[in-house]
């Protein structure tokens, strides 16, 4: 019982202050959409992130990449990521030198975990939309500026994968503007 009382008021406490409880930093979502690269890379601070491109690695699989490059496939070589790799691992996509979508890759995950992932979000974002399709469950938040996406692929055993994605309302608008 105490243990989970102090882990409701972590929870609470890295909702309040917006950190997503990952190692040190910012909270992901905390930057201005459409923010250029080197502002971010200045938030986050020297030699604590990787840059690469979708060329330099053809498995990076970032389900708002694929729409942005359905709408447009020459936008494939203007996009950039900067990679925070810490738990969970923090994509910053830009298009054209602008932030335009954030991913958290958490991985593997155990229930409380995904529990204290989902209620960040609600408390943030507020209550979700939840579509279920048998080992596929996805939690949709909107809030004024940022939607977001939170993807948990049931595992064999207890364990979750999850995937969060933040990222502008105004993309199709961002996009055009392209």
């Amino acid at each position: 019982m105490k243990k989970k009382i102090i882990m409701a008021a972590l929870v609470l406490i890295c909702a309040a202050s917006g950190s997503p409880g990952k190692d040190g930093g910012d909270s992901a979502t905390d930057h201005e959409w459409g923010a250029r690269t080197a502002k971010i890379k200045d938030a986050i601070g020297p030699g604590k992130c990787i840059e690469f491109t979708p060329s330099d690695d053809p498995e990076y699989q970032n389900k708002i990449m694929s729409y942005i490059t359905a709408i447009d496939g020459e936008l494939a070589g203007k996009i950039k990521i900067v990679r925070v790799q810490t738990r969970p691992v923090v994509d910053y996509l830009f298009v054209n030198d602008r932030l335009y979508t954030v991913m958290e890759d958490w991985g593997p995950v155990d229930p409380s975990t995904e529990n204290d992932i989902r209620s960040r979000l609600s408390l943030r974002f507020g209550t979700p939309l939840v579509q279920k399709d048998n080992n596929l469950h996805i939690y949709s938040y909107n809030s004024d500026t940022t939607k977001v996406l939170c993807y948990l692929t049931r595992q064999t055993g207890e364990t979750t994968k999850c995937k969060v994605y933040f990222y502008t309302r105004k993309l199709f608008r961002m996009l055009i503007t392209e």
